[in-house]
């Protein structure tokens, strides 16, 4: 297992769109994507690279010209796709976390495949910045750099919350972190969200909020957990005791 981590993270991959994956030759024009291919990786003509569009598409292409504009290359396959292999996941719902604590959670769950993520304004937020369209972006790019690492071909899809009531609304079933919880997970079904309160706790609004959903509290130990850790490790327990059911 450790070679295969290995091999995907060392891979030439790369995101673009579905329409640049069908049109006749790859041609990479993005700024951030150039930068990538050209700086990071030091591509050069003759060189290989899988693009993906982060929806389950991709295709390899051979490298012909670069400049610093324009990347371009000749297709070595037809259009592949892949379907998501993991269907059915829990929702990780974690409060935003002082000094972006929350984005190895992000990476970690992104890189494992999780379909979504949703990221709420605690009432208790530590970081006290305003909701801003940069770190959105922000945090869409540390899950399309996961998935592009990992060899994966779905980007998790980040969503923002204004609030925990909002974040659950939609949801028929919501469990959360808590050291005094049960010790048990919640059963496989298609609506699950898993909860993670920022350092300083759910406030009691919140947990009311809570208890008005009928949440069920569930612990990982005896020990409380810091929330940036929380925020990686109860959703993936949960999702790997659906594997196991």
């Amino acid at each position: 297992m450790g070679l295969a981590v290995v091999r995907a993270m060392s891979a030439r991959r790369c995101k673009m769109t579905r329409t640049e994956l069908e049109a006749t030759h790859a041609v990479v024009t993005d700024t951030r994507a150039l930068n990538y291919l050209s700086r990071a990786l030091r591509l050069r003509p003759g060189d290989e690279v899988e693009f993906f569009d982060g929806q389950g598409a991709k295709r390899k292409a051979c490298l012909q010209t670069l400049t610093k504009d324009q990347i371009t290359g000749t297709w070595d396959e037809s259009l592949h796709l892949h379907h998501r292999p993991i269907e059915c996941a829990p929702i990780p719902i974690l409060a935003r976390l002082k000094s972006h604590a929350e984005d190895d959670a992000i990476s970690a769950l992104a890189a494992l495949g999780f379909p979504k993520i949703r990221i709420f304004q605690a009432e208790r937020d530590a970081t006290n910045k305003p909701w801003n369209e940069k770190q959105t972006q922000r945090w869409r790019r540390i899950a399309e750099d996961s998935c592009r690492q990992s060899g994966g071909y779905w980007c998790t899809e980040i969503q923002e919350r204004s609030s925990l009531n909002e974040a659950i609304k939609d949801l028929e079933q919501i469990v959360y972190g808590d050291s005094t919880g049960l010790n048990q997970t919640p059963k496989k079904a298609k609506s699950v969200g898993i909860v993670i309160g920022p350092e300083g706790g759910l406030s009691e609004a919140e947990k009311n909020t809570l208890k008005q959903a009928r949440a069920l509290s569930i612990r990982l130990g005896k020990q409380t957990l810091r929330a940036r850790h929380a925020a990686a490790l109860l959703p993936t327990i949960v999702l790997h005791s659906w594997w196991t059911q």
